[in-house]
Order: C-alpha cells, then sequence, then structure tokens
C-alpha cells in the first residue's frame, strides 16, 4: 500500500540524512574530532527534543485545565505518556461531531497530508452520509490493518478508541467555551522502557505531531468553511 511505502520511504529518509551528515563530519573534521562534533550535535538535539520542543508539542495549543481535566480514555490505560492537543472552532459541538466520526484509513480520510497517511485519496471535504454509522467495536484504522476500537460513543462529546492490547488509547472530546468549540485530542501510550522503545519514541513523535496538529486545523476550517 502507497500509505505503508511513504512512512519507510520517510523513515529511511532520516536515516540516510543522519547517516550522511555523521559521514560528513568525519569527511570534514576526521574520524576523531568528527565523531565527536557528531556526539555534541546529537545530544544537543536530544535535549531540545526533550526539555523544549516535546513540552511544547505534547500539550499544543491546550490549557493548562484542559491538560490537567479528566477525559474519558484516562481509564483505560493508566500511567502512560499523555498528550493532550486542542483547537478552538467557531461552530457548535453537533456540527463538528460528523467530521470526527467519519475520519479514518479507508473512510473519510484524516484530513492531514493524503499522500502520507491515506494512500494519496484525498480526504473528504464534506459529511459522507455513508461514514456516520461509526459503532462501539468498530475499527478506526490509522493505516492498513492497524488502528484502535471504538470504546465508546457519546455523540456530539466525546469519541474513545484503545488498542486491543491496553497500550494506548485516543479521546476526541467537545466542549462549549464562549460561543466555540474547544476540540481536545488525548493520546495515551504506555511504552516499555527499553532502548529500543526509546528509538521508536523518537522517531515516530515528531510525525505523529505534525499528523495530528493539521487533523485538528483541518477540522477546524473544514467546519468553519460550512
Amino acid at each position: 500500500m502507497k500509505t505503508q511505502r511513504n512512512v519507510m520511504l520517510i523513515v529511511l529518509g532520516v536515516l540516510l540524512a543522519g547517516a550522511a551528515a555523521l559521514i560528513g563530519l568525519i569527511v570534514w573534521l576526521g574520524w576523531a574530532w568528527g565523531a565527536l562534533a557528531a556526539l555534541v550535535a546529537m545530544l544537543v538535539i536530544i535535549g531540545l527534543c526533550l526539555w523544549i520542543i516535546r513540552p511544547w508539542h505534547m500539550r499544543w495549543r491546550a490549557t493548562d485545565d484542559e491538560v490537567a481535566r479528566d477525559m474519558p480514555c484516562d481509564e483505560l490505560t493508566p500511567e502512560a505518556v499523555v498528550s493532550t492537543r486542542a483547537v478552538t472552532i467557531d461552530a457548535r459541538p453537533r456540527d463538528v461531531w460528523p467530521w470526527l466520526v467519519q475520519m479514518g484509513f479507508g473512510r473519510a480520510g484524516w484530513y492531514s497530508y493524503d499522500r502520507i497517511d491515506n494512500d494519496g485519496i484525498p480526504s473528504a471535504d464534506r459529511m459522507v452520509p455513508e461514514f456516520q454509522d461509526l459503532q462501539v467495536g468498530d475499527q478506526i484504522k490509522m493505516i492498513p490493518g492497524l488502528g484502535p476500537n471504538v470504546i465508546s460513543i457519546d455523540r456530539d462529546h466525546a469519541l474513545v478508541a484503545a488498542a486491543d492490547d491496553g497500550s494506548s488509547s485516543w479521546c476526541l472530546e467537545l466542549y462549549e467555551r464562549d460561543g466555540a468549540t474547544r476540540l481536545l485530542s488525548r493520546w495515551r501510550n504506555r511504552w516499555e522502557a527499553t532502548p529500543a522503545t526509546a528509538i521508536v519514541i523518537a522517531m515516530s513523535d515528531p510525525g505523529a505531531f505534525i499528523m495530528e496538529q493539521r487533523i485538528l486545523r483541518e477540522i477546524k476550517r473544514r467546519v468553519e468553511a460550512q
């Protein structure tokens, strides 16, 4: 599938860029100084990501109260790594809800970067009646064959999905504030503390944020365009 291929190409591109940078430093500075410069650069990048970039994107546009508020997915994955991201939409919750329930690969798409996450098929720019029938137990596919299953649906308020093994959960919640709707997206992921996991997180976190913030912004744009 194009989606899986594109994801693999992006990962491969990142790895090749890192290898090229290392080789370039070694050629420029020599083996010892080049390796040292690469190590220092890597530590600086890791520090920036851990203490500045990651704390910012893990709560992108969410208020302190929203980060602290209880959401329906919290009890499903306790002791997890949590991200809470939000956007304000100039509409009522009932006008936003149809755009949430139709999301997913093979449905209305993800409103994100379709060449990466939707096999190149443009995401819907309208409400699609045949995709409004989401039910508890349905799978919301992220990519072909992979995605959380719907755990609960509270119409016009909250949609909760989770992985079968309990390792992750996702909640989309709507509530009214100052005449508009706040759309909150919370992911909870429980990771095993291993070096391999740390590498996976380091590679997947930035991409997940880039995709999710676009999803939220595109939902806002589509709803307000109506």
